[in-house]
């Protein structure tokens, strides 16, 4: 439809084009380059705009927007050091396939000679560090700014990408071209499913004594769950989930955790006594397959709509998105079923089954190494399984502390746990805990960060402080850089230079002006949640923990 908004200059229509394309929050840290912008969403359409405090943070928290709703993400930036301050966070949403929008100001094509700050001291064209990372970026180039960013908003939505929209320096007193009425997006395309592919993989499944399923972020973005299920039924298989998927399939007993480096227990050993793994929307990355431990040898039946071949496996590709690609599957299945099940001295395995019990979240293997005034992760994150709503999303930063809530919490809805880790950066998910609980206040947003990771980023506490938004700050803090001491452990050196101590992390956070509390053993958690007051904004528990446990993730990477 066109604009409904009459407009006059390029800046007011790139106003209207984002309310078109569905913006209802901004998060920015604001500059001279984008100040008209930000104006006219606040006072012509009544955006909340959010205002970090870092440009890292900013986009962070458009990430963590997108990656909570499965909304598009929207996020501006100023030019120069405005824009380098957002290259790790890019990096990680760009890599992450986040649907997100980042508007940056280029100040490049002014004369440094009569701008000699903006122009010269300033000047930076994006392009320079966004090409040779594999980031797209679009330039507006006059006018005609508003239609190009509505053609970028739209392919960032269907397409899953992060893009960033360039605009030089004098759009803001430019007069704007009237929009062409805008044309429905084309649909995508179904892809056939090709019955030979379908037939394959039900050949090999029929010749598998112990099948599992994994479930991935494909399963969630195609709306999936119901098929995964419906086929794991028939095969009377269990279901692994990557990380990204995790909660995706809900409590369904066929559900026996995640698959890759966070598997152990029960999960790990059933991962690694099938011969067929049917993989459904996964990206099977080395983390997932353990280097390949969990896919070497065996069959891999891959559902994706670019099932490559699996290395050290045998792979059975079926090409499709992950509903429809099921689907076939699970009619097929149910047809040779149904077909054996017709003939005399049929096999009552061939009746649908799942096996009735689910696997319990695991337990503490060992002894509790709590000891005083440092709690045994484990058991921690077993108290917070115990303590928590059961409507919540949890955030996972960066860390040795990570595997511990994601091995010991339950998830039961998709987008319930949401791990960045597509660049590596400690100090990701602060800003995107933060959008997650403007988004979504209704659901509890839990963020459990490492000390290191929180240092880096106490300025998106600031945000949430400021805007009184009801954020659950987890602090594993071992006093230390955790994962260095892992790696010095395992190469034999000296561990004193990752130690720093305990500060009291809780004080450093009610002197901001957010509610705290220091968590010495896990007694000490139910009474802290209890006098949280969510409308007085965000609670940051200090969690002292041991430094005597060991993430299983660092036995396999």
């Amino acid at each position: 439809m066109s604009s409904s908004v009459a407009t006059t200059t390029v800046m007011e229509q790139l106003a209207q084009v984002m309310v078109d394309e569905g913006c209802e929050h901004l998060f920015t840290l604001m500059g001279a380059g984008n100040l008209w912008l930000i104006h006219h969403l606040d006072a012509q359409h009544g955006v909340p705009v959010h205002h970090l405090r870092h440009e890292n943070g900013a986009i962070g928290a458009a990430d963590g927007y997108a990656r909570a709703t499965g909304r598009l993400g929207w996020a501006t930036v100023t030019q120069g050091p405005g824009f380098t301050n957002t290259i790790t966070a890019l990096l990680t949403a760009s890599r992450g396939r986040t649907p997100m929008i980042l508007i940056v100001t280029d100040t490049s094509n002014l004369d440094p000679q009569r701008f000699p700050f903006a122009g010269g001291v300033q000047a930076l064209a994006p392009e320079v560090l966004l090409d040779p990372l594999g980031i797209e970026s679009v330039r507006a180039s006059g006018a005609d700014a508003g239609a190009v960013l509505r053609s970028a908003a739209q392919r960032a939505r269907a397409e899953s990408r992060t893009i960033v929209f360039v605009m030089p320096a004098g759009l803001d007193r430019l007069e704007a071209d009237p929009l062409p009425d805008a044309a429905d997006p084309a649909p995508i395309e179904a892809v056939p499913i090709d019955p030979a592919q379908i037939s394959a993989a039900v050949d090999a499944i029929d010749a598998a004594t112990a099948p599992v399923l994994l479930a991935g972020r494909g399963v969630v973005d195609a709306g999936a769950a119901s098929e995964v299920l419906r086929l794991a039924e028939l095969l009377g298989a269990r279901v692994a989930t990557s990380v990204p998927a995790s909660g995706a399939l809900g409590d369904h007993p066929a559900v026996i955790g995640p698959f890759g480096g966070f598997s152990i227990g029960e999960t790990e050993r059933l991962i690694a006594g099938s011969d067929v793994v049917v993989v459904i929307g996964a990206s099977l990355n080395l983390f997932q397959t353990r280097k390949g431990e969990f896919t070497r040898g065996r069959t891999i039946v891959r559902l994706d709509l670019d099932p490559a071949a699996v290395a050290g496996a045998m792979t059975v590709p079926v090409r499709g998105d992950a509903l429809s690609a099921t689907a076939a599957l699970a009619d097929e299945v149910a047809r040779r079923a149904a077909r054996r099940r017709s003939t005399p001295h049929s096999d009552p395995a061939d009746a649908p089954r799942i096996r009735p019990a689910a696997i319990p979240l695991p337990a503490i293997d060992d002894a509790d190494r709590s000891e005083p005034a440092r709690i045994d992760p484990r058991a921690l994150a077993i108290e917070f399984e115990r303590v928590l709503p059961r409507e919540r999303r949890v955030f996972l930063d960066n860390g040795h502390f990570g595997a511990f809530p994601a091995l010991y919490l339950s998830y039961r809805a998709p987008r319930s746990l949401i791990w960045m880790p597509d660049f590596g950066a400690v100090g990701s998910s602060l800003a995107a805990s933060y959008a997650s609980a403007v988004a979504d206040p209704d659901t509890q947003s839990v963020l459990f960060i490492g000390d290191c990771g929180l240092y880096l980023t106490l300025g998106d506490l600031e945000t949430a402080v400021r805007e009184r938004v009801p954020l659950l700050v987890v602090c594993m803090n071992d006093g230390a850089a955790g994962s260095e001491l892992a790696h010095m452990k395992d190469w034999g050196v000296p561990p004193e230079q990752a130690i720093f101590g305990y500060a009291d992390l809780a004080a450093l956070a009610a002197g901001m002006g957010a509610q705290g509390a220091l968590i010495a053993e896990t007694g000490d958690l139910a009474p802290a949640l209890a006098a949280w007051d969510r409308t007085r904004g965000p609670l940051l528990l200090d969690c002292h923990i041991s430094r005597a446990v060991r993430s299983p993730i660092y036995d396999h990477v």
